[in-house]
């Protein structure tokens, strides 16, 4: 019963022409292939993963990817991705809060964000806390990193591989660990030539 009420509640919100874009995408598109290994069967792949996340995504760039198995529930609606951003495969989105992702966006596989945690009290449990997360222009996001709601991660910011963010990154940072902290700031690298 619980399970009908959340598709007649997704009905009403998203409209009929909504639920059949979230059908095909949990269906088909979320299996097919992607990346250059795979040839044009991967091309091809990706080309209909854009089409369908297109009409689902609060926005998207002109050029964008989604890579295999990245789930987003039934909150496609939330999701802002910018030019050339890149979403890594098997991530995925959780909460009622906006998930907006900048310009020129690299994402390694499994990243974890979650928009939304529980409320805690001395009474125990009581009801959720949402807030966005903003990832800014020119990231790049290693593999298994953990975003919590309410983080903003600063343009041209590395994060390392496995790191957990609770709080803001800054811009042009390096930042990696658990919980996340600053390794060293993108201009003390040597220049390439």
């Amino acid at each position: 019963m619980t399970r009908l009420r959340t598709l007649i509640g997704a009905i009403r919100r998203k409209g009929w022409f909504k639920l059949f874009y979230y059908v095909v995408y949990y269906l088909v598109a979320i299996r097919l292939c992607h990346g250059d290994r795979w040839g044009i069967l991967g091309e091809l792949s990706e080309g209909f993963r854009r089409f369908i996340c297109r009409r689902l995504f609060k926005k998207a760039g002109r050029v964008f990817g989604v890579g295999r198995g990245v789930d987003f529930g039934l909150n496609g609606h939330l999701i802002t991705l910018g030019e050339c951003a890149n979403i890594g495969a098997n991530t995925c989105i959780r909460g009622r809060g906006e998930l907006v992702i900048g310009d020129h966006v690299m994402m390694g596989e499994e990243v974890l964000t979650y928009t939304q945690d529980h409320r805690i009290t001395r009474a125990g449990y009581d009801g959720y806390v949402v807030k966005d997360v903003v990832i800014g222009n020119n990231v790049w996001i290693g593999g298994r990193v953990t975003l919590l709601k309410g983080v903003t991660v600063g343009n041209n910011a590395v994060v390392g591989a496995g790191s957990v963010f609770t709080k803001d990154v800054p811009e042009n940072s390096v930042v990696a660990g658990v919980p996340a902290r600053v390794i060293k700031m993108r201009d003390e690298y040597p220049e390439v030539h």
